[in-house]
């Protein structure tokens, strides 16, 4: 069976989550939403359309779609004058597993259009085999939905492939897919059922790195 693994994007490759945060954070304070701090922690790692499920029911008093245009505009502004943050170790991991012929998927429930302006601005494309996006699935995570597809296009079992996540929904989600998740924390700090369930704890991708070369 061929060596395969699969990736969240935000907050394991690139250090998107933290420029999202500032700018989420200062929107709800222009709005007065007192509670945009545990709104953030509990969309992170979901897709566009669980987002606007989570508001509906959480926060019905903001316009989500006005919400998610302000927050896009001001990271693609972040962006334009500072350029796209990438996480320690992504180079790294990424061309050691693409020189050690494994085979490599994004699953982030970020849509298709940013997920391609990332890997394209970074020089990365190149570095995956597949890419599953969430506005291509109907679940979001932590629903396995993403992960199970992106193992059937590897042509990979579940339970012999790895997934590295940072959030607690898209950990979750590897581990409903049946997946080795691998955990390296990001901004949220892993509660006791995320470490439960994670296969092991990284800090950095280079801890991904080393790790995966002992298993060769």
């Amino acid at each position: 069976m061929a060596k395969a693994i699969v990736f969240d994007m935000d907050g394991v490759l690139f250090d998107t989550e933290r420029v999202c945060r500032i700018i989420w954070l200062d929107i709800c304070r222009e709005i007065g939403f007192e509670n945009g701090e545990t709104a953030l922690k509990e969309c992170t790692g979901l897709n566009r359309k669980s987002e606007a499920e989570y508001f509906a029911k959480n926060c019905p008093d903001i316009d989500f779609e006005w919400f998610i245009n302000r927050l896009s505009k001001g990271f693609a502004k972040w962006i334009d004058e500072n350029g796209m943050p990438v996480k320690t170790g992504t180079r790294e991991l990424l061309t050691w597993l693409r020189g050690n012929m494994w085979k490599t998927a994004l699953a982030t429930s970020s849509r298709l259009e940013a997920a391609l302006h990332h890997l394209e601005v970074t020089g990365l494309t190149e570095m995956f085999d597949e890419m599953i996006t969430g506005d291509i699935v109907e679940k979001g995570k932590p629903d396995p939905e993403i992960y199970l597809t992106a193992c059937e296009k590897l042509g990979a079992v579940p339970s012999e492939t790895y997934a590295v996540e940072d959030s607690r929904n898209g950990l979750w989600s590897a581990y409903n897919a049946g997946m080795k998740a691998i955990l390296v924390p990001d901004l949220i700090e892993p509660t006791e059922d995320m470490l439960r369930i994670a296969y092991r704890k990284e800090d950095t991708l280079l801890g991904v790195m080393n790790f995966l070369m002992k298993t060769e």
